[in-house]
């Protein structure tokens, strides 16, 4: 006699909170409206800059709440050095690394926007996902010429 498979494990699709599935008519219509952004954003002189979603956790600094478990308001994991890495919370700090890595060779002052989705580790309110779309223009702050 079989024994009858135990459901009690079975797996059950579903998405974390904060997470929703995207089909293609939102996708679309992201698209148009993105696009329509982008023609703005470059009229006015500024560029594309595509950052990783992934950043070394010291970069983020003081939105941090703890160094050795950098888990509060954001997603952290440690890689196979035993470096803390991090989802972006936000667009601004990775453009402060490439802002500081390339400095010598951008132009001044230096216009750019960026696109993508953002992750937060925090209860999402109403009408709010976990991975949130941002696109904000920025030009960081340059030294005055004398």
């Amino acid at each position: 006699m079989r024994d009858k498979p135990d459901k009690t494990n079975k797996l059950k699709a579903r998405l974390p909170r904060g997470f929703a599935d995207r089909g293609g008519a939102e996708i679309a219509a992201t698209r148009r409206m993105l696009d329509k952004i982008r023609a703005v954003y470059e009229r006015y002189g500024f560029e594309p800059l595509e950052t990783p979603a992934i950043e070394y956790t010291d970069a983020l600094g003081k939105f941090l709440p703890d160094q050795d478990r950098p888990n509060e308001g954001v997603f952290s994991f440690q890689d196979d050095d035993e470096q803390w890495l991090s989802l972006r919370y936000d667009l601004t700090a990775p453009l402060a690394r490439y802002v500081a890595e390339n400095f010598d060779t951008l132009p001044k002052p230096y216009r750019s926007y960026r696109e993508g989705f953002v992750f937060r580790n925090e209860k999402p309110g109403p009408g709010r996902s976990t991975p949130t779309p941002s696109a904000p223009p920025r030009w960081p702050p340059t030294p005055r010429c004398a």
